[in-house]
């Protein structure tokens, strides 16, 4: 910490490196010090600005391309640290997150310092806003480094270096109640609605008032701040899932708060999007879906497959809720009466997507010829190792490896999700609640030809394990699971699981062992693809596969573990150095 609130104080004191004050998207050009800048509203706003740079606000999935870091997502066999358990002080994810959300605190506190000694710059309007923005800012800063390291050491000016050496953390249900006073002065003082940059609004600083409640068990606080912004009115479910995610559709009518990216201004989704496009688009299929997740949805009965006479294991899209689909790509039969075997694939943007190994020629829909089949393990030894790409969020654009979709960082159906579960916690279930929920569902089932099975049940038990399973559906590949499982306890469960693919089989028709890069010459069973039975869903409403491991259906392709410890992360160890007054989290 002391490292960075030094060098955020040069930074600030030479150059600002803004988003520019009408777009958010560009590098400011003017080089400052600090005898010169603060002499213009402009420079106010462009310094407010540095605090929406995208890497000051990380999602909670690997950095350096080793998948997520829950039980959705994975790049193949790889583990993470967090996947593996090996957490330590010196691990770099934690301690540059840190590093960062400290950085950006004391850019914050910099610039509030300036406003507050400015003589005339600003209108009392303006100043009004900027320490608005300001507080919702470092708000949201704090309540990561809460969420993921509980009591962190907190301050509210910037220190000098002595003080920055000395000082200790601070209980972090302390340093909460000052994030919700930072959170409520942006709600009383930012506009609703913006016109030009979409800077924050009162909106985002209800919703994201509600998120660090939830995620700190103040189901009270997060009910209220959470209604609070479904009464402003402003905010709708965008009417279509699919298209929510794509490039082309920008700052919806659902987005609570987001930062924007842009082709024109080379701002673009970072990550290498090779990963996650199908080999029959020269990608590599390497991030990918977890059978879990696949197993996480619900039939259009709205039962688990364990328990809906709707599910067939052969066709695992077949009958489930539409989400499924649009969040991976389908392949097998679909519906009742389609006519389409469990080989079938779907059509990916021209060309048909189908992991089958008998499936050796698949069709390119441009043209109708065949040709071959790279997304087939019995070809092509970097196929998907589970069978499974993404299709949430994907658009043409991706098949030339660039684009620039919103960062979405709140939506409105996760803030309609956090009040239902917050009341439900609460016990405190009514129409408002089951409403709540349900147009989430209605939403996903809109134009599918079927009716949302809506949840009827208020029985509190049933219905935390539904609201916890919306969830899972719905902010699937959004960053969110891994607050979810941590919140809920879930973790150490969840993340100790195997990860399982399908089952290996060498051309005698023995199971082999597996291994990276091997190769499927064929199936235990033809007839049994794609799951030779269906997984059971446990009581807390996570999927299990052990009884297709134990039967030979599938296999382990990695073990992954989850200590008691990794529900925080560590202080890191540098910092401890430099400050002895630092404790450490228990079992680092």
């Amino acid at each position: 910490m002391r490292k960075y609130i030094v060098n955020s104080i040069l930074f600030l004191g030479v150059v600002m490196i803004t988003f520019s004050c009408t777009k958010l998207d560009l590098v400011q050009q003017d080089a400052a010090n600090s005898e010169n800048w603060y002499q213009t509203s402009d420079q106010f706003r462009q310094s407010i600005n540095e605090g929406y740079r995208e890497i000051l606000w990380p999602e909670d999935v690997s950095m350096g391309g080793n998948g997520g870091w829950t039980d959705d997502w994975l790049r193949r066999d790889i583990l993470d640290d967090i996947t593996a358990g090996t957490v330590t002080s010196e691990y770099g994810r934690s301690n540059d997150s840190w590093d960062l959300e400290y950085k950006a605190i004391t850019r914050m506190l910099t610039v509030l310092e300036e406003i507050e000694n400015q003589n005339g710059v600003l209108f009392e309007e303006e100043e009004i806003g900027f320490k608005a923005e300001i507080n919702f800012l470092r708000a949201s800063y704090w309540s990561y480094l809460i969420s993921h390291f509980g009591d962190v050491p907190f301050f509210e000016r910037v220190l000098s270096i002595d003080e920055s050496f000395e000082l200790p953390r601070t209980d972090k249900n302390e340093i909460l109640q000052k994030i919700y006073s930072y959170y409520d002065d942006a709600a009383l003082n930012l506009p609703i609605t913006r016109n030009g940059p979409k800077y924050v609004t009162k909106g985002a600083a209800y919703a994201m008032k509600a998120r660090i409640a939830l995620y700190m068990g103040d189901f009270e606080t997060s009910a209220n701040a959470s209604k609070a912004c479904m009464d402003l009115g402003i905010y709708e479910l965008y009417p279509d899932f699919a298209e929510l995610f794509k490039s082309s559709t920008k700052n919806s009518v659902e987005t609570i708060f987001h930062i924007p990216r842009s082709e024109a201004n080379n701002v673009l989704r970072p990550d290498n999007l090779r990963d996650f496009l199908p080999k029959i688009y020269n990608g590599y299929a390497a991030k990918q879906p977890t059978w879990r997740l696949l197993a996480a949805f619900e039939c259009i009965d709205g039962l688990p497959i364990d328990e809906s006479p709707l599910f067939d294991p052969r066709n695992p899209f077949k009958n489930r809720d539409p989400r499924c689909a649009m969040t991976i790509v389908p392949f097998g039969s679909l519906t009742e009466g389609d006519g389409k075997t469990s080989a079938d694939g779907s059509n990916y943007y021209g060309i048909e997507y189908t992991p089958h190994p008998q499936k050796k020629q698949i069709m390119n829909f441009s043209d109708n010829t065949l040709i071959r089949n790279p997304d087939t393990r019995s070809l092509e030894r970097f196929a998907s190792f589970n069978g499974l790409v993404w299709n949430k969020g994907t658009s043409e654009d991706w098949l030339d490896l660039r684009t620039d979709p919103d960062y979405l960082i709140m939506r409105y159906a996760d803030v309609l999700l956090m009040y239902a579960e917050s009341k439900i916690e609460l016990n405190q279930i009514d129409e408002s609640v089951l409403g709540a929920i349900n147009a989430v569902r209605d939403r996903a089932y809109a134009g599918s030809g079927i009716e949302n099975p809506a949840i009827a049940t208020t029985n509190q038990d049933e219905l935390r394990l539904k609201v916890r399973n919306e969830r899972r559906m719905e902010l699937a590949f959004e960053g969110r699971r891994y607050m979810d499982l941590i919140r809920w306890r879930l973790a150490e469960k969840a993340l100790s699981t195997p990860i399982v693919g399908m089952v290996i089989v060498n051309t005698d028709g023995e199971v082999t062992q597996p291994a990276t890069g091997a190769l499927i010459d064929n199936v235990v069973n033809p007839g049994l693809w794609f799951w030779g039975l269906t997984p059971e869903i446990d009581e807390d409403g996570l999927p299990d596969f052990t009884a297709l491991l134990n039967a030979g259906l599938a296999q382990t392709v990695n073990i992954r573990n989850f200590p008691e410890r990794q529900y925080l992360w560590p202080i890191p160890a540098e910092d401890r150095l430099l400050n002895p007054n630092l404790t450490q989290n228990e079992g680092y």
